[in-house]
């Protein structure tokens, strides 16, 4: 038997009517003329009656409250209160801010402790802790991932300070992925991390990293195969994947959803396609003669705003809170005037053969 209990919301009355807003965007009118159902919400308020018990003390059928109760299921504005005691006291505490925001998206069927617990068995993998990766490793460990796998093999440089800020000085000639472990073992000692002092050489080494894996975020560039090697080690293993970045002045991330989105190399066909219909930018097809200096433009506020879409979007996918929006489409921020946004999704390739290799059961 669930326990049914009112979400925090905003309730008026003015003669017989009820005015109820759990988001100021939407407001319900209810029509109360006995007050009975103003009187079912303060029951279902305190969140510590059962159906049945509703019933009695409001002199109502059992079908009747269920009936209401479904309809203000509907609504968003109920949750389980006894799923709560899937997570201890100091679980709850500890990750206070992430259940009110996922009681957002909750149900009786679906609580927030549910998917809160989702994210707590969760297992990604980060490529690379510059700085957009050390900064989706920070929301990661803040979101409560249980398990990460990190992979880089730089070292703390003096030019990193502007964007990441999981180092210190001292830290200068470290290893990067050792540092940023160390400081998700500080941060979050329930987190098993793993550190993993590695380039990226081909598919083969991100396999090796994806047992167990629920997600990847892939935060690299180099070499310009990179993504090619992700994409086809993620897809054969049925893990999506989140690729972010910045190209110039325009900030960006897309996923894959193996077997369900289209994937980088539909990307490439689509854009192969493109170029033969209309013709390609000069820029791009015109044999170099200037190769331009690779010059990381990122400053601290401009990883910060892609690591919170990145972590965001990690939520999306080990959660279900609502639909990835990346998947098969690149967001994008223009950080050259005021971060608009916009969105270019590409075509799922019917014949992709990278795609042909997903498996059957994320097919």
């Amino acid at each position: 038997m669930y326990t049914p209990r009112l979400k925090t919301l905003f309730c008026g009355s003015r003669g017989d009517q009820l005015a109820v807003s759990i988001d100021q965007r939407r407001v319900v009118e209810l029509s109360d003329p006995d007050g009975r159902v103003r009187r079912l919400l303060e029951l279902l308020r305190e969140g510590n009656r059962a159906p049945d018990v509703i019933a009695c003390e409001l002199g109502a059928s059992q079908a009747e409250i269920s009936a209401a109760i479904d309809s203000l299921d509907e609504l968003g504005w109920l949750e389980d209160a006894g799923a709560e005691a899937a997570l201890d006291d100091a679980v709850r505490e500890r990750h206070f801010s992430n259940l009110a925001f996922l009681d957002g998206f909750s149900s009786l069927a679906r609580t927030s402790v549910s998917m809160q617990r989702k994210v707590l068995d969760a297992h990604v993998v980060v490529l690379g802790v510059g700085g957009l990766g050390s900064g989706v490793v920070q929301h990661l460990a803040g979101l409560g991932v249980g398990r990460l796998t990190l992979l880089d093999f730089d070292q703390v440089e003096g030019r990193n300070f502007a964007r990441q800020f999981t180092y210190t000085p001292a830290q200068l000639g470290l290893s990067k992925v050792d540092q940023v472990a160390a400081w998700v073992a500080a941060f979050e000692p329930g987190t098993i991390v793993r550190a993993v002092h590695q380039r990226v050489t081909g598919p083969d080494v991100v396999a090796g990293l994806l047992p167990g894996a629920d997600l990847v975020v892939a935060a690299i560039d180099t070499p310009v195969e990179v993504d090619q090697w992700v994409n086809q080690a993620c897809v054969a293993a049925g893990v999506p994947y989140i690729r972010g970045g910045l190209t110039y002045l325009r900030g960006f991330y897309w996923s894959v959803d193996p077997g369900r989105s289209a994937c980088k190399q539909c990307l490439e066909t689509f854009r192969a396609r493109q170029v033969d219909r209309d013709g390609a930018a000069a820029v791009s097809t015109w044999p170099k003669v200037l190769e331009p200096d690779r010059v990381n433009r990122a400053n601290g506020p401009i990883a910060g705003v892609l690591a919170g879409l990145v972590g965001m979007e990690a939520l999306r996918y080990l959660t279900g809170f609502v639909s990835p929006v990346s998947a098969g489409a690149y967001q994008l921020v223009d950080f050259s005037s005021a971060c608009e946004t916009s969105a270019e999704a590409w075509p799922r390739d019917p014949g992709c053969r990278v795609c042909a290799t997903a498996p059957e059961c994320v097919r």
